[in-house]
């Protein structure tokens, strides 16, 4: 996730400093394969609790890393068409024409990135399930490494180097994604209980892929709609004027990089949970409840201290982003409505990992469907009504309506006595 969220940045802020046009191209193509990197992600979850379930059997870990696979290579493959048409889509849309020469070969080489990750996230989620986090801290770490030193190399072309623009973007990030596959699968291989197994790619089985993608595709579903609706905030922002949409990206940015911990302990603590959701039939789901318990005790002090040292650093940080003395005002004063933004996405995690962990995911789409729905409907004219300021605060209260809705939701589904579970 870090690493995703690095190259992201590294990207933006290099191709800034190659044109305009460029960075125009390189966001646009972003808006679409951002969400589908998020709902690959989230359908590929859907095999958590199936991997946890079965990390002591390799016969078994086996088939269901298959079935991970043939649901990557479909989701990817889906993904990269979409972003591959990015050119297309600029063109009805009337996008100036400046723009869309700068596209050249970045979309089919970010495509072809999509399928990429989408192969690494497989074998990354099934590392996770299985207990390997330092194994997948590596995967990230490889590509964090390549994104840092790929991207500036061969966009801006340092020294004799030539300067490669957008194309070099798009090899870079394709190289980045390829070399974390690479690794993503040779450590499943060789680190965990798959080793020294010959895993074959069979013919799919389609009853399998669909039990695992029953449990995912609404939590890629959920993300869909969240950085959906987020981008019609972005949209609102913009609407208000300058000052306000750059301050909303940073915001957006700060608050991406204080959530990632509570993701990160959310999908670590769904092994422990699916193993004891699998006992639920005959001791109920007590212990299920415990393991969420502990989660939120580690993930949501840590949030807490990450929004604190942003709150410390803020004026030196913010000096990164922007040299706008405007801009950098207005996102100190709204660095509380953040905070809360921050604090009620992270509480709303642990429940949700709590549903994918007992395979029932559909109440974390409904959620997402009502309060990020009227958060879609209110945007705009909350936006006018009270600017920058209105607009989080409306982001604040569709959060808060997450944490009731997953908590509610999983309360819930664990209420059931053994007999009924």
């Amino acid at each position: 996730m870090v690493a995703g969220v690095i190259g992201t940045l590294v990207t933006a802020a290099v191709l800034g400093h190659a044109g305009t046009a460029s960075l125009a191209a390189y966001a646009m193509t972003v808006a679409v394969s951002n969400p589908a990197v998020m709902v690959i992600q989230g359908a590929l979850r859907g095999s958590m609790p199936f991997v946890a379930e079965n990390g002591d059997d390799p016969e078994a870990l086996e088939g269901v890393f298959r079935h991970s696979l043939w649901l990557a290579l479909c989701v990817g493959a889906l993904g990269g068409v979409l972003v591959a048409g990015v050119p297309f889509l600029a063109g009805l849309i009337g996008v100036p024409e400046a723009t869309v020469a700068a596209f050249g070969l970045f979309p089919a080489l970010m495509a072809l990135a999509l399928m990429a990750t989408s192969l690494q996230t497989c074998a990354t989620t099934l590392l996770i399930a299985l207990g390997h986090s330092r194994e997948a801290m590596w995967v990230g770490l490889v590509n964090t490494g390549l994104s840092v030193v790929l991207i500036p190399l061969l966009v801006l072309g340092p020294g004799p180097l030539p300067a490669l623009g957008m194309t070099g973007a798009g090899v870079a990030m394709c190289g980045n994604a390829a070399a974390a596959m690479v690794t993503a699968h040779l450590l499943l291989r060789r680190r965990t209980v798959l080793a020294g197994r010959r895993i074959r790619v069979t013919s799919p089985e389609w009853g399998a892929v669909w039990r695992i993608a029953r449990v995912g595709l609404p939590m890629g579903s959920t993300m869909l709609i969240k950085f959906g609706v987020l981008g019609l905030t972005a949209m609102a922002a913009a609407t208000v004027g300058v000052v306000e949409a750059a301050a909303h990206q940073i915001m957006v940015t700060l608050v991406t990089f204080v959530f990632l911990p509570a993701t990160a302990v959310g999908q670590a603590t769904v092994p422990f949970m699916a193993r004891a959701a699998k006992e639920a039939p005959e001791r109920g789901h007590g212990e299920v409840r415990r393991a969420l318990l502990a989660g939120v005790a580690v993930a949501l002090p840590v949030v807490a201290a990450s929004g604190l040292l942003v709150l410390l650093v803020a004026r030196p940080l913010l000096g990164v982003f922007s040299p706008d003395p405007r801009v950098q005002a207005m996102v100190i004063a709204l660095l509380p409505l953040l905070l809360l933004v921050v604090l009620a996405d992270a509480a709303q995690v642990m429940p949700g990992m709590g549903l994918l962990a007992v395979k029932r995911t559909t109440p974390t789409l409904y959620t997402f469907a009502l309060c990020f729905g009227a958060l879609a409907l209110a945007v705009f004219p909350v936006a006018a009504a009270g600017g920058l300021a209105w607009l989080w605060g409306a982001y604040a209260m569709a959060c808060a309506g997450l944490v009731l809705g997953q908590t509610g939701g999983f309360l819930r589904v664990t209420a059931a006595r053994p007999a009924e579970a």
